[in-house]
């Protein structure tokens, strides 16, 4: 058997199997072990978390890069995400600046669709399209489901009307292609999305932190709480980050979640799991042995006030102490970034 050369230990460890004590083995990179919270080998460098909470590391795959990918991925690390997936219209080069994995979609219109398969080629992890007519739509659908991939119908909140969604829904039932519908706000109508979630179509969707967190209004509010029961009744798979800062993605998410009675093992499921899966991804999103050492040590009931907006002024829940990327801490709470060492990553259709 062999001997791990960092261990990670916490009395709260998040596992698909549930919270328990555990020391994670971890041994170049990868997780060897979860085993019981005294069991670690004499003279092995360990990160003993005590009583804050051991999470696999986020997975956000709606993440739009404005300010570059050094900036964008630092404050990823600081929110305790180590994989992100780019919207099309990103800025800057990714290659040597990242201090987390990051992957690609591309955009995809009537006018580019013959380029799908090569594409596909070159790695990306699906495509996304805005506010697409249905003529275009039946192009695009089965040229993605050739490839095997899935279509992102983002701009979703433009395009609530329900006719338009019934569309894509209709269209999701007729060529079988894995659709995805982002953008889900206070203010969507979620009926179109839970009947075809009932009817098995293979589509799902998201919402993210901002619009489970914030309200303009009082009807807001009401609509804020059906898209808690929706991810609660996984009509709603996931929450990720869209627009909302990626440092204060899990905290705030968990201030709202926590006092609705959530576990952090809902968060694991939304915010890790759940991504991991719309993405292909299968070696990180879970503590499991087998997979990438990706993870993040969380003080689930320390509190401060954030001076970012959209969040400015509130008191948050939860602060992310400490970040690892296959075992190599890439972020410390208080303590300056390390040399980048994430990867670009490609998916293989």
């Amino acid at each position: 058997m062999f001997l791990p050369d960092f261990v990670v230990r916490s009395r709260r460890v998040v596992t698909p199997l549930g919270t328990r004590p555990a020391a994670v083995h971890i041994r170049s990179g990868k997780i060897i072990g979860i085993v019981d919270v005294g069991d670690v080998p004499a003279g092995c460098p360990m990160d003993d978390a005590g009583d804050a909470a051991l999470l696999p590391g986020l997975v956000d795959t709606h993440v739009h890069v404005s300010d570059g990918f050094e900036r964008a991925t630092q404050a990823a690390a600081a929110g305790g995400i180590t994989t992100i997936i780019a919207m099309p219209g990103h800025g800057g080069a990714a290659e040597g600046a990242c201090s987390v994995d990051v992957g690609f979609w591309a955009r995809v219109s009537v006018d580019n669709v013959r380029e799908i398969a090569e594409l596909a080629e070159t790695g990306v992890f699906g495509f996304v399209g805005g506010h697409v007519p249905e003529a275009d739509l039946r192009v695009i659908m089965p040229a993605v489901r050739r490839v095997e991939s899935i279509l992102l119908v983002s701009d979703w909140c433009q395009t609530r009307v329900r006719h338009q969604s019934d569309t894509v829904i209709r269209l999701c039932g007729e060529f079988h292609t894995r659709t995805h519908l982002a953008d889900f706000s206070p203010s969507t109508d979620l009926a179109p999305i839970f009947h075809a979630r009932a009817a098995r179509l293979p589509m799902t969707a998201e919402t993210s932190p901002r619009d489970l967190c914030v309200v303009a209004s009082e009807a807001d509010r009401e609509n804020r709480e059906l898209l808690w029961a929706a991810l609660a009744g996984g009509v709603l798979q996931m929450v990720v980050s869209d627009r909302s800062p990626l440092q204060l993605s899990l905290p705030a998410t968990w201030t709202e979640g926590r006092a609705r009675g959530y576990t952090l093992d809902q968060m694991a499921q939304w915010m890790c799991q759940a991504p991991a899966r719309l993405a292909g991804l299968d070696r990180t999103g879970a503590i499991e042995v087998g997979y990438d050492a990706d993870l993040v040590v969380f003080d689930p009931d320390a509190e401060f006030k954030p001076e970012l907006t959209p969040y400015l002024g509130r008191r948050l829940r939860g602060l992310v102490q400490r970040t690892y990327l296959r075992g190599t801490r890439i972020y410390q709470d208080g303590a300056p970034f390390p040399s980048p060492c994430g990867k670009l990553l490609l998916r293989r259709h």
